[in-house]
């Protein structure tokens, strides 16, 4: 039941219910779990892998980022991987990692990043370099620690091209008659021809999707086989067609580039081929993007000349949220919560010995004071206790 949680999107309350059907069509009588039970085991699980001791070393990476919700409080992570257990054939996985850091506050500076930093170099040894976002927070705290920080690839390519195109007005322009279509025919027989929703935080991490369906609409635009009342919805695409074909190149090429550097990291040799697959921007900004890349990717390599590889993308810290809050789709109002705990149990092997000691020797309790020391009063706590004074 924990690994069909933990590895899948199923809820909690939907995994109870499962079990629970293939118990009756299998004709096993015993009672299932109720989903608060799976609930309170990725509890254990994840403050088991939390507070376990880590092997202590000179070659530990780590990976760091906040999380901002609903509320005051910023969520901080920091997961860790020794470099010599990195598989550079594959992007990371949540079970290659280490949890070494997991805590709620409603204040950061860089002097508490390098409080938390010192309290996980504690616990590892020494950190050979952290790889993040660049927040100013986390930038600062690593600076005082003296931690070479790789900026994280997906987030260096969104600040390039947001640096090109944000002030760009025929690209302003594209991108308000997108919104302007999604409401006029969202709520028409229309609605299936709309584009993506922006997103407004990581609309240029995202560029791509608007691209997909940009290019997608020229080809029907330019086709004869468009249904009735269509073409009229659709021909203003046609006024954008250069700057559809200019993005559509340059995303094509950060797909190539992010999908080497992802599983292979950063070697000369991933360079070398990345600066041959820029010289497919031939445009005036393409250009300027290329040669922002090749000189992001030369400094990166240049941080840490001693080593002949370097992991350089974060992904699986936002993967890690993305995860956390779909567990929190169903309240708008839980913010952060004890079931941060998750995201240390999503590195859990899952194998029966480690299952069997996480469940055994973490108690309701541990969990309890954890929560009380590290997360503190929940939204919905403060709601109902703000309630039930008026009463």
């Amino acid at each position: 039941m924990l690994e069909g949680k933990l590895r899948t999107s199923v809820s909690f309350r939907a995994i109870g219910k499962l079990f629970r059907i293939f118990a009756f069509g299998m004709h096993l009588k015993r009672r299932m779990p109720s989903h608060t039970t799976v609930m309170n085991w990725v509890y254990k699980v994840g403050l088991y892998q939390l507070t376990k001791k880590k092997e202590k070393a000179d070659d530990w990476v780590i990976l760091l980022d906040h999380s901002i919700q609903l509320g005051p409080e910023k969520l901080f992570v920091v997961l860790g991987i020794r470099e010599s257990e990195i598989d550079f054939t594959r992007p990371l996985r949540f079970q290659d990692l280490e949890p070494l850091m997991l805590v709620a506050k409603t204040k950061w500076t860089g002097e508490i990043v390098k409080e938390c930093l010192l309290q996980v170099k504690a616990q590892v040894g020494s950190i050979i370099y952290a790889v993040g976002d660049y927040g100013s927070d986390i930038k600062k705290g690593l600076e005082s620690m003296e931690i070479k920080h790789v900026h994280d690839i997906g987030h260096k390519i969104a600040l390039i091209l947001q640096g090109i195109y944000k002030k760009d007005e025929v690209f302003q322009e594209f991108m308000s008659e997108l919104a302007q279509m999604r409401k006029k025919l969202a709520q028409t027989k229309y609605a299936y021809i709309i584009p993506p929703k922006r997103r407004t935080k990581s609309r240029f991490q995202n560029i791509g999707m608007h691209m997909n369906w940009a290019v997608k609409v020229l080809r029907h635009i330019r086709g004869s086989k468009i249904g009735e009342g269509i073409r009229e919805k659709i021909e203003w695409v046609e006024k954008y067609q250069q700057l559809i074909e200019e993005l559509s190149v340059i995303h094509a090429v950060i797909c190539e580039i992010e999908k080497i550097t992802k599983s292979n990291g950063l070697t000369k040799r991933t360079v070398e081929r990345c600066n041959r697959i820029l010289e497919k921007l031939t445009t005036e900004k393409g250009n300027i993007v290329g040669r922002e890349i090749a000189e992001y990717l030369k400094e990166s390599i240049s941080l840490l000349p001693e080593h002949d590889r370097i992991l350089c993308s974060s992904d699986i810290i936002e993967s890690s949220f993305g995860k956390y809050k779909y567990y929190l789709s169903n309240n708008c109002m839980a913010g952060i919560t004890n079931l941060v705990l998750c995201i240390p149990a999503f590195t859990s092997s899952l194998e029966e010995s480690e299952i069997k000691e996480a469940l055994e020797t973490t108690k309701m309790a541990d969990i309890k004071r954890w929560t009380e020391e590290h997360v503190g009063k929940t939204l919905v706590q403060k709601r109902r206790e703000f309630l039930a004074a008026a009463a």
